[in-house]
């Protein structure tokens, strides 16, 4: 890898590499990258999707700076809101805490980057930017130096930047970022960690929506203004644009157009959209709230205007509540941020098919390569539970009552933890409602880092536990269970999107980008990728042992076994408990054939 690795920089082209967890990958990238940027004046870049994922990272170059004694510096850098020690402002979500943080810092009321701007305030933290974005924030408060600020400037001198995605893919920050880090695209290096969610993270940047809620909360924050402004059209709009397009009661959605919302809308509507969004922030400032529904409603009219063929507009009623989504069906322009980069080095243990990726990212130039697993196959056992189904139509509190009992009989045969991942929430929690054994770690919505973080490692050292989690979240990808922590996961269902306008939207303006692969692209694909995520999270070195069982009779369908089987090797049984009691019992360890690290078959010029 490391080879491949240093082949693609000398030809300043970016790879596409899938690789096995627990081989090293995130080392093997690192030291590549540093050694290739020292040698020619380069800024490097490691960029995750999630923030809990920056920490395998930062240990690995704390490892390589301590190893060889050499002096790098970098840093680990997270969102502004996430390094805010501000508790005037820290509080605030989403876009108004940006334009919060702003109007303080314009107005000369905020003391911590007044600090932080202070010749030379940067080197009292500088050490602590070394060992991660919590150890460095902590060290800020106790000084009262702004974060973010901080670390912008010891980003500035730093060879090698550990982020988040946004801070590259979202095309309204990016410029701005990369200003205030002195940095140019073009002279850097960036690895693309996880790199299968590359496409719904640049989506979501252009994504917005305005419903009847957010109309209703955003009128009561300007009567508590006492505000003069009059938004009562927004909710006619609503209505009429409902009346007119909803014809299937059924479905409760349709797609509409601008030209729904034009004849509707006062004149001006770069006026309107900056006086809601002033009033926003006002209105968090004079109530100290987290967030504005003006603002909310500010950011859907801009990107409504904005918006192109590339996004679909839907109307939805559910109940009382009618609601506009503008949605993202293929992120062409954060995208093209790739073609930018000096070399951009996408790795995943689930880039397959890699040729779909190299479309997807419009990297056409790129070469792939493929690695083989050289862990013990006989390490993993992989079975299928055909007898339940998490299809919509077959979801009853019968078939929640007879998961959840077979859930219990698994655990029954386990002596250690095991992990269970579902394909939502709503399958989730309706799964819990009948386990007649305690589940110890439960993923919920809409949980901050802290809390993650806090329930991995309570997990991390349990020994005896249930984790329940989803499919596609922070405790399925990018986590590093080690130590052979996992004896076992369950995959209950196949975490596909729910069929409905916004995904046969995404599948028929697919079609026409890539040949009329959209089904496969924007569906099938991405639902068995996040299965094979999750799976993998138990077996991360060779000594590892772990079963996995397929909890669906899809999984037993020619179509989803064969792409499950470019990840994992299924084996046949008739009686699954017996099989995984026989599996964990044995005591030996029956080593690996030699396997050979060959280039991708889909065509790589690479070679090991």
């Amino acid at each position: 890898m490391i080879h491949d690795i240093n082949k693609a920089l000398s030809a300043k082209s970016s790879l596409l590499i899938n690789a096995p967890t627990g081989i090293g990958k995130t080392d093997a990238a690192i030291s590549s990258i540093l050694e290739f940027a020292i040698k020619n004046g380069l800024k490097a870049f490691f960029l995750t999707p999630k923030i809990s994922q920056h920490k395998i990272a930062v240990e690995s170059l704390q490892g390589i700076r301590e190893k060889f004694a050499l002096d790098i510096s970098y840093i680990d850098m997270v969102g502004k809101r996430n390094l805010c020690i501000n508790t005037k402002v820290n509080y605030i979500e989403g876009e108004s805490f940006y334009r919060s943080c702003e109007s303080l810092v314009k107005a000369k009321k905020c003391q911590f980057y007044t600090k932080a701007k202070e010749k030379g305030a940067f080197e009292k933290v500088k050490n602590d930017s070394y060992l991660g974005h919590n150890r460095f924030f902590d060290s800020c408060f106790d000084k009262g130096i702004c974060a973010y600020e901080a670390a912008s400037d010891i980003a500035k001198d730093s060879m090698f930047i550990i982020a988040d995605y946004s801070h590259v893919l979202n095309p309204y920050t990016r410029a701005s970022f990369f200003k205030r880090i002195g940095a140019r695209m073009e002279n850097s290096i960036i690895i693309w960690d996880e790199a299968h969610n590359i496409i719904s993270a640049a989506s979501s940047y252009l994504s917005a929506n305005l419903s009847t809620y957010s109309i209703a909360s955003a009128k009561k924050e300007l009567a508590e203004m006492e505000s003069n402004i009059d938004i009562t059209y927004l909710d006619f709009i609503l209505e009429s644009i409902a009346g007119k397009r909803i014809t299937n009661a059924s479905t409760g959605e349709a797609y509409f157009d601008k030209n729904d919302i034009d004849s509707f809308m006062p004149s001006g509507i770069e006026e309107i959209v900056e006086q809601l969004e002033k009033t926003g922030l006002e209105y968090i400032t004079k109530t100290e709230s987290k967030r504005s529904s003006l603002s909310h409603i500010s950011r859907f009219l801009s990107a409504l205007y904005e918006s192109d063929d590339s996004c679909a507009r839907i109307v939805s009623r559910k109940g009382r509540d009618i609601k506009l989504s503008i949605i993202a069906l293929y992120p062409k322009e954060p995208l093209s941020v790739l073609k930018e980069a000096y070399s951009n080095i996408f790795m995943s243990g689930t880039l397959l098919p890699l040729n779909m990726y190299r479309e997807l990212f419009d990297v056409k130039t790129a070469d792939t390569v493929n690695y083989a697993s050289p862990f013990p196959k006989s390490n993993r056992l992989c079975l299928i539970d055909a007898d339940v189904s998490t299809k919509y139509e077959d979801r009853s509190p019968d078939s929640y009552k007879k998961i959840a009992k077979k859930i219990c009989a698994v655990k029954g045969k386990v002596n250690g933890n095991v992990a269970v991942f579902f394909p939502s929430f709503d399958v989730l929690d309706s799964v819990y409602r009948y386990m007649e054994r305690q589940v110890e770690y439960i993923q919920r919505r809409d949980m901050r880092t802290h809390a993650v973080e806090t329930m991995i490692r309570g997990f991390k050292s349990a020994d005896d536990s249930l984790l329940f989690a989803v499919m596609g979240g922070s405790f399925s990808e990018g986590i590093d269970y080690s130590n052979n922590v996992i004896k076992g996961i369950i995959i209950v269902g196949i975490p596909l999107e729910r069929p409905n306008l916004e995904l046969n939207s995404r599948i028929e303006y697919m079609n026409k980008l890539f040949n009329g692969k959209g089904s496969e692209y924007a569906y099938i694909i991405p639902g068995i990728i996040r299965v094979a995520q999750a799976a993998g999270r138990a077996i991360r070195s060779e000594s590892d042992r772990a079963f996995i069982l397929l909890m669906d009779k899809r999984y037993d369908w020619n179509m989803y076994k064969s792409l499950i089987s470019n990840f994992i090797n299924i084996s046949k049984s008739s009686d699954n408990l017996t099989e995984i009691a026989k599996f964990l019992n044995q005591n030996s360890r029956v080593k690996s054939d030699q396997s050979t690290i060959s280039s991708s078959p889909e065509g790589s010029s690479l070679t090991v």
